[in-house]
């Protein structure tokens, strides 16, 4: 028996829930693999299926089409990196340190999970972002990219009502932070022949840095 074959019969008898999981994890795995290494725009759901192991009609079972898996790749690993940034901080007392895990920890997340970020954060092109179709939300205005937005909002917002007068607005200063560093995340990557320094101590350095900042500059207010 083949391992296609093998495959084929696994995907037969995934009755169960957490059979089905398993075989959606494998065409997600698949798939973000190769949306990493190509222009997602071009890549099908029956190469993904062939990647996968399985029948190129299986995929179909758990996906209606290519900008259908993109979005769910995207959303699965957006809520696992907000999740896991959750747990990171919520033992954390200091609403400043809470700050400081959260923006260190993003840099980290990402760091180990490179192939996500890439397909997450995908380069901007002239073509129509996969995922987007007519009538559909993109995905920035997912559920998914919303609870990660609001977890920074909520730990920025929380370390401002400690401070006597905050020193700008929490969605102005929380967006200053989002961008920097998912920038020094992925800068380094679309300049690779140059020598960056350590990607986690320029984070480190600048939230710790801005944090800082922010406290000193409403005490002197």
């Amino acid at each position: 028996m083949s391992f296609r074959q093998s495959k084929a019969e696994a995907l037969s008898r995934a009755r169960t829930p957490a059979d089905k999981a398993k075989v959606r994890e494998a065409f997600i795995a698949a798939g973000r693999k190769l949306f990493a290494d190509e222009d997602p725009a071009t890549v099908s759901l029956r190469r993904i299926a062939a990647a996968a192991g399985y029948a190129p009609s299986a995929i179909y079972q758990y996906f209606e089409h290519q900008q259908d898996l993109f979005f769910q790749i995207r959303a699965h690993d957006m809520q696992a990196c907000t999740e896991q940034l959750r747990q990171l901080i919520s033992r954390e007392k200091s609403p400043a340190q809470r700050v400081l895990k959260l923006f260190v920890g993003t840099a980290d997340y990402w760091l180990k999970h490179m192939e996500a970020f890439l397909v997450l954060f995908p380069a901007p092109t002239m073509r129509p972002s996969p995922g987007v179709l007519g009538g559909e939300l993109p995905f920035g205005q997912s559920v998914a990219a919303q609870e990660g937005l609001n977890l920074y909002y909520e730990t920025v917002e929380q370390y401002f009502q400690t401070l006597a007068r905050p020193p700008m607005n929490v969605r102005l200063a929380s967006d200053i932070l989002i961008a920097a560093v998912h920038g020094m995340i992925v800068f380094p990557c679309m300049t690779r022949t140059m020598d960056w320094s350590d990607t986690r101590t320029m984070v480190k350095r600048l939230v710790t840095s801005v944090v800082a900042d922010w406290g000193q500059g409403a005490a002197l207010s």
